[in-house]
């Protein structure tokens, strides 16, 4: 039986985050919810409900948010911001917009551009099988990319294997080249820009996991406490009008 998908992203949200590989996790946690476009700098957030110059992108989880702004700050010292606002009319739902300040966009998505490609070199040139060394931050990397996998890919339900639709195939490239350092068995299929990547329930979710996971204390988190470098999030409804501005530390 697959573990529960919140409260292994919130798991996933709250472990320790790897300046090591800060850079790679917070460029694929980015990459899984904006479609590429290398030619020309994006103008709105990834699913076009804002057009504020100070919105990086935005994510439909507050786990996959708050592990974003930790990450990304962790990787280029710049303060985050998340604003969470309750959209639609008949359909409710709750999306999570990362701010990062006007002057400070150029540097950060420069520094996403460096962790992707950082991601994919350390995992090319990773050992097969999870064997870490010294040197090496290859599995730890591939560890860092599947977790950001887990928080914005919504799994296939009704399914006995862990199976992810990857809207992006160099991303799924990826992700099949991360379980194999990790020494988790995977199968991927690829039709045009779609992907469904598939983990054996049997052979690999647990032992994927094991390596995600991590052992998280039996004391409760202070409530309100956030990753460092983020601000408390704002909540407002889109139709109560524009927003008031919120200051970046």
């Amino acid at each position: 039986m697959l573990p529960d998908l919140t409260a292994l992203r919130r798991r996933l949200q709250l472990g320790p985050i790897d300046h090591r590989t800060a850079g790679a996790e917070a460029a694929v946690l980015h990459r899984a919810v904006t479609v590429p476009a290398p030619a020309t700098r994006r103008s709105t957030s990834s699913v076009g409900l804002l057009t504020e110059a100070d919105t990086l992108t935005s994510f439909d989880t507050v786990a996959a948010a708050a592990r974003f702004a930790g990450t990304l700050h962790a990787a280029t010292g710049v303060a985050v911001e998340i604003d969470s606002r309750t959209l639609g009319i008949r359909h409710r739902h709750e999306m999570h917009f990362v701010r990062v300040a006007p002057s400070e966009q150029d540097a950060v998505l420069a520094a996403l551009g460096t962790g992707w490609h950082a991601a994919r070199a350390a995992v090319a040139a990773a050992p097969v099988g999870g064997i870490a060394t010294e040197v090496r931050t290859g599995p730890a990397t591939a560890a860092a990319i599947w977790r950001a996998l887990l928080l914005t890919t919504a799994p296939v339900r009704n399914t006995a294997d862990l199976r992810l639709r990857i809207r992006d195939t160099e991303l799924l490239a990826l992700a099949v080249r991360s379980a194999q350092v990790l020494g988790v068995p995977t199968q991927a299929r690829a039709t045009g820009t779609l992907g469904v990547l598939s983990v054996s329930a049997t052979d690999g979710v647990y032992r994927l996991l094991d390596r995600l996971v991590p052992r998280l204390p039996a004391t409760r988190r202070p409530v309100g406490s956030r990753p460092a470098g983020t601000t408390r999030p704002a909540r407002a409804v889109a139709a109560a009008g524009p927003r008031r501005p919120m200051p970046v530390r």
